[in-house]
């Protein structure tokens, strides 16, 4: 494959899901690190992308990916993290999912757990849940994200004010250790910070294709979470800097 198909399919790539990473390219392409990093400069003086630690994004994303496409894109990553962060649920618990595809992954693997309580913003989540005999499910209403299936606004927010919840469980288009946990949508970020002031705590889950990701909301510091999943592809550079401000845990331990 030569520079120009190497490109265009890097180019593919990131119309799926905003970014790509260097390791993950190298592979797939069969290339050197090195080479891949010529292309995204290449990218980049085209201002098709921009080129972050360990990777690149799209060049000022203003929309995300749609919902579908994203469930279907790092389906290893996402079961694994979910995986993972049902080891952390007791019964009786309170847990949030927010509306990322994370956390219907994680909603399709507790639906059988026994006497738990599920708060959540997400369409797709209420309808892994509602028939479940052993799952509380709780919807906060507000206004219908159409293209996301999710729910926010000062409705959602208000139905929160009495809720004390355990486990607050949040996905995200970007993560970095500077910035932290963040995402396009104002209305949804909003509603994550609210939800993460009634929770006990707040554990991330985030996959490598999303580190060096940073958008115009945000949604969580590194220094308010508690717990972060990742997966073992994950930049080590960027994993020595989170392991002193966060409980790091990885997918696959």
């Amino acid at each position: 494959m030569d520079g120009t198909a190497r490109k265009n399919y890097i180019i593919q790539m990131m119309k799926d899901s905003n970014s790509v990473k260097i390791l993950e390219l190298s592979k797939r392409l069969k290339v050197t690190r090195e080479t891949i990093r010529h292309d995204l400069y290449d990218l980049e003086k085209e201002k098709l992308v921009k080129v972050v630690r360990g990777g690149a994004i799209l060049n000022t994303p203003i929309t995300e990916t749609p919902y579908d496409k994203r469930l279907d894109a790092h389906i290893s990553e996402k079961s694994d993290i979910a995986d993972k962060f049902v080891e952390y649920i007791e019964k009786g618990d309170t847990i949030y999912l927010d509306y990322g595809t994370t956390s219907l992954f994680v909603a399709r693997k507790i639906k059988n757990m026994d006497n738990i309580n599920v708060v959540t913003n997400s369409l797709p989540i209420i309808n892994e849940l509602y028939k479940s005999e052993s799952v509380k499910l709780i919807v906060l209403g507000g206004e219908v994200r159409s293209n996301e299936g999710s729910l926010y606004g000062q409705e959602a927010i208000n139905n929160l004010k009495y809720l004390n919840i355990n486990i607050g469980f949040f996905s995200g288009s970007g993560f970095s250790p500077e910035f932290g946990l963040s995402n396009l949508h104002t209305g949804e970020s909003e509603l994550a910070r609210v939800v993460a002031e009634h929770s006990q705590s707040i554990m991330v889950g985030i996959d490598h294709y999303k580190f060096g990701n940073v958008f115009v909301n945000k949604v969580l510091p590194v220094s308010k979470i508690d717990t972060l999943i990742t997966d073992s592809l994950t930049d080590q550079e960027l994993i020595g800097k989170l392991s002193e401000e966060t409980n790091l845990v990885f997918a696959q331990e």
